[in-house]
């Protein structure tokens, strides 16, 4: 008991420490993407993880109202306060939609594949990507990290599995020299609409799917600026399990991983701009989704520059609580998004539990709200 009254002292004030900083950082991260990332990057870097500050806080209120100290209490309140709108992108408060009258309902996929590669059975002996794709229902299918429909590009791609993917998917699009594909059940264009970054990797590509009884909608596909970390330095934030570790990371952190980081956060933010003077030269009554693997996280600079004024986030409308859509070394982020405009409705999103690439697919279903032409 008198040891537990020496250290009280001590702990609270340790405790007040850690909750001023948690506070703090919850409060930029929450606005880090109203900060454009040309002129400062911090706020950039603290966005993402966002989701574990405000739950942190929220952890740091739940423990102050316990002990009965109101003042750091109402501090953490003030924070989630403060937080709440760009809060709605991170933790969402939706749920899924039931379909309207009796207008068509259609499925969509986001994934980035890489390349097929199945990151954890690589033994497989078949493709696991690919049979997902087949058993999917999905009516459009948007693959990024994806070059060629064969061999050359995906491991284990039979002539067999080739028949079964094109049976389903007779329609396909997206040049060879970019890793932007897409499968349609219906015919598929692209609209020349292209971006590339200053890697000369491809940013996005437009494409119009053509669905029956004369009803079109524009697909904008991006995978936009990555992080471009190495195997090595992505181990940096896996690795930590003390304290030397944990300095050593650090000092890798403040050597090249930040440079990247930097460069990243840039790169996007040129992409997004680039991105959005494209979805601002198609006509708001077309029936617009874009989606894929923006690297970034909702609220983000990149997010809202792409979002504007005028998308809605699929994920948002009908989904309660935060996702994950990149799953490995321990940067559990939502990087993928899935956004529309126009006469359509988003009726659910979900998050597949495939887990052949480094990304979890983002599942849509939709549905027209125009009548047909």
């Amino acid at each position: 008991m008198l040891a537990f009254k020496l250290i009280s002292p001590f702990f609270f004030m340790a405790m007040r420490i850690i909750s001023v900083i948690v506070y703090l950082a919850t409060i930029i991260a929450a606005f880090g993407g109203k900060v454009n990332p040309d002129y400062l990057t911090f706020p950039a870097l603290l966005c993402l993880a966002f989701p574990f500050l405000a739950i942190l806080s929220i952890v740091l209120i739940i423990f102050w109202a316990l002990c009965r100290k109101i003042i750091f209490c109402a501090f953490g309140i003030f924070t989630i306060v403060i937080c709440l709108t760009p809060m709605s992108d991170a933790f969402p408060l939706g749920s899924p939609r039931n379909a309207v009258g009796n207008e068509p309902v259609f499925k969509i996929i986001s994934w980035n594949v890489i390349h097929t590669r199945d990151i954890r059975q690589p033994n497989f002996p078949g493709n696991r990507a690919v049979d997902y794709m087949i058993n999917s229902g999905a009516d459009i299918i948007c693959l990024t990290e994806l070059r060629y429909f064969s061999r050359r590009d995906m491991p284990n791609f039979s002539d067999a599995l080739r028949d079964s993917l094109f049976s389903v998917y007779p329609f396909h699009a997206g040049l060879n020299s970019t890793d932007i594909k897409i499968l349609s059940k219906y015919p598929v264009e692209r609209l020349g609409k292209i971006g590339f970054n200053d890697t000369g990797s491809t940013s996005f590509d437009f494409f119009l799917v053509k669905f029956p009884q004369g009803r079109e909608l524009v697909v904008a596909m991006a995978h936009l600026y990555s992080y471009g970390l190495s195997e090595e330095e992505r181990q940096v934030v896996t690795e930590i399990n003390s304290m030397q570790s944990a300095k050593s990371s650090m000092k890798e952190f403040k050597g090249s991983i930040r440079q990247k980081l930097r460069k990243a956060f840039r790169g996007r933010a040129d992409d997004a701009t680039k991105l959005r003077e494209e979805i601002d030269d198609i006509s708001p009554d077309v029936p617009l989704i874009v989606c894929g693997d923006f690297n970034d996280v909702p609220a983000s600079w990149t997010y809202n520059i792409v979002r504007g004024d005028d998308m809605r986030d699929a994920y948002a409308e009908t989904n309660f609580g935060p996702a994950i859509t990149y799953n490995l070394h321990a940067f559990y982020f939502h990087i993928d998004q899935m956004l529309y405009r126009g006469p359509i409705m988003a009726l659910d999103l979900t998050v597949g539990k495939i887990n052949t690439s480094d990304h979890y697919p983002l599942i849509g279903e939709f549905q027209f709200l125009n009548p047909k032409p």
